[in-house]
Parts: C-alpha cells; sequence; structure tokens
C-alpha cells in the first residue's frame, strides 16, 4: 500500500494521541493540539505518514537557536505505530523532516533517550552519529 507523507491537519489529532501514548506521552486532543499549534507558531512543522487512510506515524521538525551552538534544525517526538514498525514509514518521515529543514538550515540534530538503544541504531542507519552526551535536568519553577 501507498504511503502518504503530509504536513498534520486536526482530523489527525485522535491517531497522534494514540501515537503519543506508544511513544510514553500522556495527551489529550486539546493539549496535542495546543502543543502542535505551539511548534508552528515557533517555526516548526509536525508530519504525518497515512497509509490506506490511516495515520501510522508522525515526527515533527522544529528549529532550535542556541546562544553557543547557534541555529539548527532538530527532529523531535518520532513514532511509527507498534503495528507498523519495520516498514519504513520511520525512514519516510525522518527524510519528509530533513526535507523541510534543509531549506531552512544547516545542521540537523536528533536527540534519543539513552534508553531507546534501538533509537539510535535508526538514526545512525541515516547517517546520523553521535555527538555528544548529556544529563537533562528539570526543575519545576
Amino acid at each position: 500500500m501507498k504511503t502518504i507523507y503530509r504536513k498534520y491537519t486536526h482530523q489527525d489529532a485522535q491517531a497522534l494521541v494514540l501515537l503519543m501514548d506508544q511513544l510514553g506521552y500522556d495527551h489529550s486532543e486539546e493539549t496535542l493540539s495546543s502543543n502542535i499549534r505551539l511548534v508552528r507558531e515557533q517555526g516548526g512543522e509536525v508530519f504525518v505518514a497515512q497509509v490506506a487512510g490511516n495515520v501510522l506515524g508522525c515526527v515533527s521538525a522544529i528549529i532550535d537557536v542556541r546562544l553557543a551552538e547557534g541555529v539548527k534544525g532538530e527532529i523531535v517526538s518520532l513514532v511509527v505505530s507498534e503495528d507498523a514498525r519495520g516498514q519504513g514509514l520511520g525512514k519516510g518521515l525522518v527524510l519528509e523532516a530533513e526535507k523541510w529543514l534543509s531549506g531552512e538550515v544547516s545542521v540537523i540534530r536528533v536527540r534519543a533517550n539513552a534508553l531507546r538503544k534501538q533509537s539510535h541504531l535508526f538514526y545512525e542507519s541515516l547517517g546520523y552519529s553521535k555527538d555528544k552526551t548529556q544529563a537533562v535536568l528539570l526543575k519545576k519553577p
């Protein structure tokens, strides 16, 4: 079956709620729609993979600006439905995000949780290489 890669529309909200759950994030349609609106307001975009009318994956492409590192594109929140993994949808989503980002930046970064070893191998197979390891520390104001 043919896969269609396209920008997210509000009709995709319920499918993305389920996908985010598989990634380990609990969202409602409202919270997810709010996040997508904010991603777009900050210059990013969200893409989906659709097969036979069903959204089976998504990815977000954002522009990240840092004082020391400057401007970089970043691929975030990539997830493919557990039932559809291993069919090339993840690669297609990454390529879609890269295509969109390539018009905006000269470097694209991916961050993957240290526990997600399969994700590291996946991105390395697409030409990404490890740059550094760091800890993420959070504090609620």
